[in-house]
């Protein structure tokens, strides 16, 4: 339906310039994977996939957002919405393609902007993370494994005047979730990325492949360097020891417990190395996380991994002056000689945090854990195309800041001085989208 307007546009009663710029957006930003679809599958499921991706657009519902009898009503409108959910089912089923389609599309935009940023000077920044979609009344699905839940601890926390919540990690259904994004300081991810993977059943895989494969695939394929930025759950000798292998550069928060070696202090745990090094600059920062103003100072050394004394690696440790946190400590391979090298390093793990806003965007605003799919293969092409959507939104505020703001003033207006002088949200640019294309649908679904 949708690109059939697009392409029609003497006969579509569209008038909106707004709603013809997205689906113009959307239209060139799946051009070059619709046309690798259009040699593998029929083209009328080529029109639906084109379809669905605006419907995941339209339909904003975190718990019901993914429902194919949901987005099935947007493409036939809802008097035919049962014809809509089996085109959708049938673009799934469909063997002739799987999610790595949408992977290499992915990982060839990724290598196209990091030569874009040598170009321009910036170093490209690889942000890992991991996550996990939740199951909890699922049973019976496909790749079901255990995981551990983050709802569960929330909602568990101790309030006062009610009991004691229970011990221990809550375990519920679910998947395994790595995600890999592409920046700069100071820019807007893009997703290079995401694998979705289960430790029980057919479909069993180990961590360590994943990490392996696409090390393995940056190392063969890109010519220019980047540098990878992980957090704790990195920190360990085996991380290490494939980042050494392939020559990766690489930025981990390490944890205080871990050994490390120093020349003339040994070989201790990292907290007790760290508290011979007194600060060598400090500064105000800005913590986005907890949205509040930090003085915070720095220091470093040179030090070794215990497994690893031929490779230099060097200690950042970054302390918050009023001690409302404990010290941080970051590990990386760049060697570290001025103060402006340690800030450096620091915002760049900071700059992680990009990584963990797109895992709660995808699974709060697009509903990723909404599917209720069976099978495993049709799961990971469903989720591959949300991831799909997110991407285009995120290329969206990269390329086009000058549009974004009149766009949210038209279509989703706010008022008080708050929303003036904060950054672009992508919540409320999905909104604006959503409202946009809603009216347009509604105007041309008869």
């Amino acid at each position: 339906m949708f690109l059939r307007l697009l392409q029609d546009k003497e006969a579509s009663p569209i008038h909106q310039q707004a709603s013809r710029f997205l689906l113009h957006q959307l239209d060139n930003f799946t051009r070059d994977i619709r046309q690798r679809l259009d040699r593998q599958i029929d083209s009328r499921l080529v029109r639906t996939f084109f379809d669905l991706m605006v419907c995941i657009l339209i339909h904003r519902e975190r718990r019901m957002g993914l429902l194919l009898s949901e987005l099935g009503g947007y493409i036939c409108g809802f008097n035919k919405a049962p014809a809509g959910t089996k085109r959708i089912s049938n673009l799934l089923r469909s063997k002739k393609w799987s999610a790595g389609l949408i992977d290499d599309f992915f990982f060839e935009r990724t290598v196209q902007r990091i030569s874009q940023l040598k170009a321009q000077g910036k170093r490209a920044l690889m942000l890992w993370d991991d996550s996990r979609i939740e199951k909890h009344e699922s049973w019976v699905a496909e790749g079901l494994c255990s995981v551990w839940s983050s709802k569960a601890k929330r909602i568990t926390q101790i309030r006062p005047g009610y009991y004691t919540p229970p011990e221990g990690r809550i375990c519920v259904p679910g998947y395994k979730w790595t995600g890999v994004f592409l920046s700069h300081l100071g820019g807007v991810p893009s997703v290079c990325h995401m694998q979705w993977w289960t430790t029980r059943g057919k479909y069993k895989e180990d961590p360590d492949n994943i990490i392996w494969r696409l090390l393995k695939r940056l190392k063969t394929q890109l010519v220019d360097p980047v540098l990878h930025v992980m957090d704790r759950g990195y920190a360990n000798e085996k991380m290490l020891r494939y980042l050494f292998h392939f020559k990766q550069d690489f930025v981990i928060r390490w944890k205080k417990n871990h050994l490390l070696t120093h020349i003339e202090k040994g070989t201790k745990k990292t907290h007790l190395i760290a508290r011979s090094f007194k600060a060598k600059a400090s500064r105000i920062v800005r913590d986005k996380v907890r949205k509040k103003d930090k003085h915070v100072s720095i220091s470093w050394a040179p030090v070794t991994h215990t497994e690893f004394p031929d490779n230099q690696l060097y200690l950042i440790i970054v302390r918050d002056k009023h001690n409302y946190n404990g010290p941080m400590y970051i590990v990386t391979s760049l060697p570290i000689e001025t103060v402006g090298q340690a800030w450096e390093i620091m915002f760049t793990y900071m700059h992680r945090w990009e990584a963990e806003q797109g895992f709660r965007f995808l699974k709060s605003e697009l509903g990723l854990e909404s599917p209720r799919l069976w099978f495993w293969n049709n799961r990971m092409k469903f989720m591959a195309i949300v991831t799909l959507v997110y991407d285009f939104l995120l290329r969206l505020v990269a390329n086009w800041k000058s549009w974004v703001q009149p766009f949210l003033r038209n279509w989703c207006h706010r008022t008080g001085e708050r929303y003036r002088n904060t950054s672009i949200p992508l919540y409320r640019l999905r909104r604006a989208i959503s409202i946009c294309l809603t009216v347009m649908w509604a105007y041309n679904s008869g």
